[in-house]
C-alpha cells in the first residue's frame, strides 16, 4: 500500500465542515485559519493526511483537503482579472497545449490561465509570458508558485506584447490582452506552421475585430469563436434540478490554425467591422 499523502506547510487546502462548506487558506507553521468565527490551527494540520479531520478551537471537525487547481483559482488573491477554470479548460484543450509544448501567453493576469498551462506543458514544456505591469507580475507569480513552485519553466518578460514576441516556433499563443488585434501580426511570427492560436476577451466587439483582423491577416485557418456557460446541478435521493446559481459569460474564445502562408501586414481598416 502505498503511503499516504500528508499535508504541508506552504500548501494551499481546502477546510470543509459538516454542511459542505468549504475554506480556502495556505498553511503555514503557527498559523490559523478564520472559518466563521472559529480558528483552526495550521500547526494541527500540518502532518496530517490529505483529507484527514482536525479540530477547531470550539471542537468542531473539519475534512482538511489539498485544494485543487479550481480551488485554488477561485479564492485565491485576485488583484487583476481572471480567466475562469472553464475558460482556461477550454484554452488549454481547443488551444492543443500537450506536455512538452511551447506556449507563448500573453497577459499575466493572477496567474491563472499560466497555472493551467504549465500542468499541461509538464516539465518537459515550457510557457513564455508577456506582461507589462511589474506589480501584477509580482502578485500573479506568487499565486502561481501556490500550485507549481518556482517553476523554472515559466519565463516573465516584462514588455508590451503589441511591441514584439522574439521567441519563434511556439505550439500555441494564448492572448488574454484588451487589444489582441495588435498583436496578431507578432503572434503570427511567433507561431509553427500548424499552431494555434487562441484569444480570451470579454467583449462583443474586442471579439468581430478580433475576427475580421484574423480574415484579413491570410495566415489563419479553422476560426471558431464560442463561448463557455457552466450550469451546475443539485442531485439528491429527493430531487433533480439545476442549481439556482450558475457561472454563465465570462468571456469569448476565438482559436485559429497558423497556416504555412505569409502574414499580409495589417491596417487600421482590416480591424474596424464597419469598413467591411
Amino acid at each position: 500500500m502505498n503511503a499516504p499523502k500528508l499535508l504541508q506547510a506552504g500548501e494551499p487546502v481546502t477546510f470543509v465542515d459538516g454542511r459542505g462548506r468549504e475554506y480556502w487558506d495556505v498553511l503555514a507553521v503557527g498559523g490559523q485559519s478564520d472559518v466563521r468565527g472559529d480558528l483552526v490551527a495550521h500547526d494541527e494540520v500540518i502532518g496530517l493526511p490529505d483529507g484527514g479531520l482536525v479540530k477547531s478551537r470550539k471542537q468542531r471537525l473539519f475534512r482538511v483537503l489539498s485544494s485543487t487547481l479550481v480551488q485554488t483559482v477561485q479564492h485565491m488573491p485576485k488583484p487583476a482579472s481572471l480567466v475562469w477554470p472553464k475558460d482556461a479548460a477550454l484554452l488549454v484543450t481547443w488551444g492543443d497545449v500537450r506536455p512538452g509544448s511551447f506556449v507563448i501567453e500573453g497577459g499575466l493576469g493572477s496567474g491563472a490561465l499560466t497555472m493551467a498551462l504549465l500542468r499541461a506543458v509538464g516539465p518537459t514544456g515550457r510557457v513564455v509570458t508577456y506582461e507589462v505591469r511589474e506589480d501584477t507580475s509580482r502578485r500573479a507569480v506568487k499565486n502561481i508558485r501556490l500550485v507549481h513552485g518556482e517553476a523554472p519553466n515559466h519565463e516573465v518578460r516584462l514588455r508590451s506584447l503589441y511591441d514584439g514576441i522574439e521567441e519563434r516556433g511556439a505550439d500555441t499563443v494564448a492572448l488574454d490582452v484588451p487589444e489582441p488585434w495588435l498583436a496578431l501580426p507578432h503572434a503570427a511570427a511567433a507561431l509553427r506552421n500548424g499552431g494555434v492560436f487562441a484569444a480570451y476577451v470579454v467583449g462583443t466587439t474586442q471579439l468581430q475585430r478580433l475576427a475580421v483582423a484574423i480574415e484579413h491577416i491570410d495566415c489563419f485557418a479553422m476560426v471558431e469563436c464560442m463561448e463557455c456557460l457552466l450550469r451546475p446541478w443539485a442531485v439528491s435521493a429527493q430531487s433533480v434540478r439545476p442549481e439556482l446559481q450558475m457561472i454563465a459569460h465570462t468571456g469569448f474564445l476565438l482559436f485559429a490554425r497558423r497556416t504555412a502562408a505569409e502574414p499580409r501586414p495589417l491596417d487600421a481598416a482590416d480591424t474596424d467591422p464597419s469598413a467591411g
